[in-house]
């Protein structure tokens, strides 16, 4: 490739990373849209622990500084707060007894520094124990834009029902299992993992089948069987 093509190849990338950037505030706008819908099942959402909107440009040195969102990666996050599970615990460090609780499980939008944008989950965080995942990737898009409404309303239906699955009261059910791993499978990063790995056991799968199948052929040409 020339210098030419080169310099131009970067340029084009550069221009439409700063579209991205520059799309960014529709894409809270939206966000926002949607969350405001919940406002009114607060009988609901308090069962959750609450849920809350943390969008980046409202947090500091964001808010000191005054820099539009083209000028920062932006992200934005929705998250529960706390719960009390209703019995007590001891605090293996002080050895006093406390509150069983859980919190903190989250959806976020996070923006890449090309623009491209990620849609996250997280289990609730516990002092009882925790879970295997941290977070899980559920959407992967090339801009803002792609994100529409609907996309959004699907993205907080995942989240909903990943809090009853990762709530410790409800947890233990197998269909919670199946659905965690299900979203832990279709996240790409873990995708080419499992693909490797069952490619690796189907591998040896045939490899067994067909020595035992070259044995047989043995035993019959030898008239053995």
């Amino acid at each position: 490739m020339s210098l030419a093509k080169s310099a131009e190849k970067i340029r084009k990338a550069d221009f439409e990373a700063r579209v991205r950037f520059l799309n960014w505030p529709y894409l809270d706008e939206r966000i926002e849209n949607e969350f405001k819908k919940l406002q009114g099942k607060g009988h609901d959402t308090s069962v959750l622990g609450g849920l809350f909107l943390y969008p980046a440009k409202d947090r500091e040195p964001i808010i000191s500084s005054r820099a539009p969102t083209s000028r920062f990666i932006n992200s934005t996050n929705i998250l529960t707060g706390k719960r009390n599970l209703g019995f007590l615990k001891i605090n293996e460090e002080s050895g006093k007894l406390e509150n069983a609780e859980e919190k903190n499980a989250q959806l976020w939008y996070s923006q890449s520094p090309s623009g491209h944008v990620m849609v996250f989950v997280a289990p609730y965080q516990s002092n009882i124990g925790k879970f295997d995942e941290s977070e899980i990737i559920i959407g992967k898009y090339k801009k803002p834009g792609e994100i529409d409404s609907c996309e959004i309303k699907k993205h907080f239906a995942v989240f909903f029902k990943y809090c009853a699955c990762t709530s410790l009261h409800n947890s233990w059910g197998i269909q919670n299992y199946i659905y965690r791993r299900y979203l832990v499978f279709n996240d790409f990063r873990y995708k080419a993992t499992f693909q490797a790995k069952a490619f690796k056991a189907l591998e040896r799968i045939i490899i067994l089948i067909l020595g035992g199948a070259a044995v047989w052929a043995t035993l019959y040409v030898g008239g053995k069987i």
